[in-house]
């Protein structure tokens, strides 16, 4: 996973940022408005980041479903390594 002279992590597409964002949504658990909430284009690299700032991106709330989904698979596969 590469970086951009910001030091944030690079993701090629938007489809992957989001797709990130809502993975790091699961893992972390954030508490609401906590954490990254939508991602941009980087005027430096190209690329995607994640920012906390402005609005939330909605596929925050149109996946809310799948993110307590993948918090749980999470959770069990944690609970299963140990």
């Amino acid at each position: 996973m590469s970086r951009c002279s910001t030091q944030k992590v690079c993701y090629d597409s938007l489809e992957i940022a989001e797709e990130a964002l809502l993975q790091n949504h699961a893992k972390n658990n954030y508490a609401p408005g906590q954490g990254p909430i939508n991602v941009y284009e980087c005027d430096i690299c190209g690329c995607f980041h994640f920012t906390s700032k402005g609005a939330i991106n909605p596929i925050l709330e149109e996946e809310k479903d799948r993110i307590k989904r993948l918090r749980e698979a999470n959770f069990w596969e944690d609970r299963f390594r140990r």
